[in-house]
């Protein structure tokens, strides 16, 4: 069996549904209390309606590494689970698994890459209708639209970061209306990120900035420089519109450091993340390989706070508001390693090298850019996701795990689609070579 076609055309009813999904992941995402799951609740019931199909598809290699490091990362959730959560304790591992079948199978029926385009429109615009709503309209002091602030900013950061990507690598099939309307979806986006006031994202914004940059240079180095202009604008617009807020959290952040220093005090939001780092070093360093696990940190915590040798403040938390630090102080060195493989795998898959590009030399140019435009989309994901977690425990939060999973599942898989249509059109023009 062959797998679906990907060629301009009637789309059958497996790419109609997962383009439907493609679009509700990032649209519906930050509009709707767990906007994200529905999109990805269409991937599973397409692929449980496929089951006589999508199985007996060779996958690519990559796209079983990813199905093996999903396992993993669900194997990883059980040894971290809180045992007093009972079957709670499986609902972080179950999406893990849940989505290795909506992997397989979307990859066999690939949506349409502009119902994602139009999903990110919409979510980057519906996230910050409900933050300037919740901020200016409902006095709130921070945005959180339907989740907490933090997963909320991120998330909506992330969707305009895509967005603004996907923008710059196809800008010349957009019509004028198209671009005037990302444009103002990727500045509603960053909108509501400074909105939730959530520091964290903008650390991981700095950190991804250089891998955007960095691709766009490489591979559409006219364009770098509009791009780097166009971000310095939209810096400068959410800072004139935000400078109060901004200033005061910046102040904030300062302030907070330096009265941890001088004086431990952990009951400040800074000073907690500090404390509750410097615990989880001390404690990973004496069990380096498999950790502690949830009741042994939970325990030990405790009993290093009695003893008085960490501050009262880290007793009320769960995490350590850093996902690397989390798993190495629960799972070890174990853990750590199976993160960076689901940070860094995807990061493979999407990097655009030479090679993966080369089969759309002679193309239509057009069809070179939007696999630029995918591929830039999944370099965004994890780079900004190791962002997010130096000051969160991101993949803790449903929001965290459907979103990573869910977004990568779709552009994986259109970036498979569209190199099988790259293929077939490269073996078309080399036969045609031939025969002249």
């Amino acid at each position: 069996m062959k797998f679906a076609s990907v060629q301009p055309g009637p789309l059958s009813w497996p790419e109609q549904l997962n383009s439907a999904a493609a679009f509700a992941v990032p649209g519906l995402a930050l509009w709707l209390a767990s906007g994200y799951s529905y999109g990805a609740a269409l991937l599973l019931i397409g692929a449980v309606c496929t089951l006589h199909r999508w199985p007996r598809e060779r996958q690519q290699v990559l796209t079983g590494w990813l199905a093996v490091c999903m396992f993993a990362m669900a194997l990883m959730w059980v040894a971290m689970a809180d045992p007093s959560e009972n079957l709670g304790k499986w609902d972080r591992p179950a999406k893990f698994i849940l989505a290795i079948p909506c992997l397989l199978y979307t990859v066999v029926f690939p949506p349409r890459p502009k119902a994602f385009f139009w999903g990110l429109v919409v979510g980057c615009i519906g996230a910050g209708a409900i933050a300037m709503w919740q901020v200016y309209g409902l006095h709130e002091w921070r945005a959180t639209g339907r989740t907490n602030a933090i997963q909320y900013g991120n998330l909506a950061l992330l969707l305009a970061v895509m967005l603004a990507v996907y923008v710059a690598a196809v800008h010349k099939q957009l019509n004028g209306g198209e671009k005037v309307l990302a444009v103002i979806a990727v500045v509603a986006g960053m909108d509501a990120s400074v909105l939730s006031l959530s520091r964290g994202g903008w650390l991981a914004l700095l950190a991804s900035m250089p891998f955007a940059l960095l691709l766009l240079y490489w591979n559409r180095r006219r364009l770098f420089w509009r791009v780097v202009v166009g971000l310095m604008i939209a810096v400068g617009l959410m800072s004139v519109l935000n400078r109060d807020m901004l200033a005061t959290r910046w102040d904030e952040m300062t302030s907070e450091i330096r009265v941890y220093e001088t004086t431990r005090n952990a009951s400040t939001s800074v000073g907690q993340r500090l404390e509750h780092w410097r615990f989880a070093i001390d404690a990973g360093l004496e069990k380096p390989v498999l950790g502690w696990g949830f009741g042994g940190y939970m325990e030990e915590k405790q009993k290093r706070v009695k003893d008085g040798l960490y501050q009262p403040a880290i007793l009320e938390y769960k995490f350590v508001h850093n996902e690397l630090l989390d798993v190495f102080v629960k799972t070890g060195l174990v853990g750590v390693l199976v993160l960076l493989w689901f940070y860094f795998l995807p990061l493979w898959m999407f990097w655009p090298t030479r090679k993966r590009m080369q089969m759309f030399d002679g193309a239509d140019p057009a069809q070179r850019r939007k696999m630029l435009a995918l591929r830039m989309c999944g370099v965004c994901v994890p780079v900004l996701y190791m962002g997010f977690g130096l000051t969160q425990v991101f993949f803790a939060h449903n929001s965290g795990i459907m979103f990573y999973l869910f977004s990568i599942i779709l552009l994986w898989s259109m970036v498979q689609g569209h190199e099988r249509t790259g293929q077939r059109a490269r073996m078309t023009r080399m036969a045609a070579r031939a025969k002249a």
